[in-house]
């Protein structure tokens, strides 16, 4: 013969739990201004140990296959390549790089006039987009450096 016994759980409802909670904190008091609640603490150094391990063990290995490892990987995975030269840059170089301040000099004026003349002057006949992605290719190919040079 089976029997059963019915047992019944009180309602419990999200962020509490069945453990009886502490309700008494009368004699609990707050800590002193300047006072730490882990007096032994964690010793000085302790987090930047591993960082400046891991720092140092980088080093030691850039130094000695650094430049193989850079040319094999602007070789055979140049956006790779790219994204981690990128990534070191630090943030103010970069942002410096992509926002200028200030307003632009006489002869970058001069420059941009002339610019902005000989894509009007074919305007007519070609589109401005068109001109810009010629200009760009040229550049990049006129001043493009061999890999190996």
């Amino acid at each position: 013969m089976t029997s059963f016994v019915t047992v019944t759980l009180p309602f419990v409802t999200k962020g509490q739990s069945l453990m009886k909670q502490r309700t008494n904190t009368a004699n609990l008091k707050p800590w002193k201004p300047g006072q730490s609640g882990n007096p032994l603490g964690r010793p000085l150094g302790a987090r930047a140990k591993f960082s400046e391990q891991a720092c140092a063990d980088a080093l030691a290995d850039w130094t000695a296959n650094g430049a193989s490892v850079l040319e094999k990987v602007r070789a055979t995975d140049p956006s790779t390549y790219l994204r981690v030269l990128f990534s070191i840059i630090p943030k103010d170089i970069a942002v410096s790089i992509e926002h200028r301040t200030g307003p632009m000099d006489a002869p970058e004026m001069q420059a941009m006039r002339r610019l902005v003349a000989l894509i009007q002057a074919t305007a007519s006949a070609i589109d401005p987009e068109t001109v810009f992605a010629w200009l760009e290719e040229d550049l990049r190919a006129r001043v493009a450096k061999r890999i190996g040079e």
